[in-house]
């Protein structure tokens, strides 16, 4: 069984609709959002990233895509902390599937093939905040460095 089966799982139009299914990707887009922000240049490159792994991992429709990157934006715009969303994983995600949201965080950061020290401080907190051990988050940072 894929260990990724209720993060990643195929969907549809109804099954879209399930909230703890919604608010995990929007929790996890969220997430992916703020370490594009964390250096003050959320650019497009960075934004198509984030696009290209919703698509290729949330199994979502164009518009559904669309939908949720929006929604990210705009609450992401306007939140004033990460717990909200970082208590959502720790509630709904493996550890492994915490492994895949850092990686995917590392890959937003390396987009630009630079680290930015606010982009490392971020995705440290994040894992912090998300129970994950200091040594998978420089495992994954050095698996994802360009």
């Amino acid at each position: 069984m894929n260990i990724f089966k209720k993060l990643f799982k195929d969907t549809d139009e109804s099954s879209y609709k399930n909230d703890a299914d919604e608010n995990l990707r929007l929790a996890t887009c969220i997430l992916l959002i703020e370490v594009s922000k964390s250096d003050d240049d959320f650019d497009l490159d960075e934004q198509k990233k984030i696009r290209s792994l919703i698509k290729s991992n949330f199994n979502l429709s164009d518009i559904q895509i669309e939908h949720l990157f929006t929604l990210s934006k705009d609450t992401h715009n306007e939140m004033t902390s990460l717990y909200e969303w970082t208590d959502i994983i720790n509630n709904d995600c493996s550890y492994e599937q915490k492994l895949t949201i850092i990686g995917f965080m590392w890959d937003i950061a390396f987009t630009d093939e630079r680290l930015d020290k606010y982009e490392d401080y971020t995705i440290r907190k994040v894992c912090d905040l998300i129970h994950v051990k200091h040594v998978d988050f420089i495992n994954l940072k050095n698996q994802r460095t360009i």
